[in-house]
């Protein structure tokens, strides 16, 4: 929001999000073996500002556009994850 509102000329006096999510993951209290995923994510931006509502909202658009997070949970990527124990690769159990 901040880097984008200079290029639509309006000044932003605050802008706080509120971020929710459900998250199903009865592995984590040994129900099953299903894996762990989120079932919705919920992003609420308030934003202040003395500009129009109409300048805001093209701003709110641009930086949701612009938003890595937002984007990659839209569209799911593999995710890889690795880990060393003192610089060596460490095989995950099971």
């Amino acid at each position: 929001m901040a880097r984008f509102a200079p290029l639509y000329d309006v000044p932003v006096d605050d802008a706080t999000p509120d971020v929710r999510a459900t998250f199903f993951n009865t592995e984590k209290y040994d129900l099953d073996d299903a894996p762990a995923y989120f079932e919705e994510v919920q992003v609420r931006l308030a934003i202040d500002s003395p500009a129009p509502a109409s300048a805001v909202a093209r701003l709110a658009a641009h930086a949701e556009r612009a938003c890595h997070a937002a984007q990659s949970l839209r569209h799911p990527v593999p995710v890889t994850l690795a880990t060393t124990h003192n610089g060596e690769p460490l095989e995950p159990l099971g």
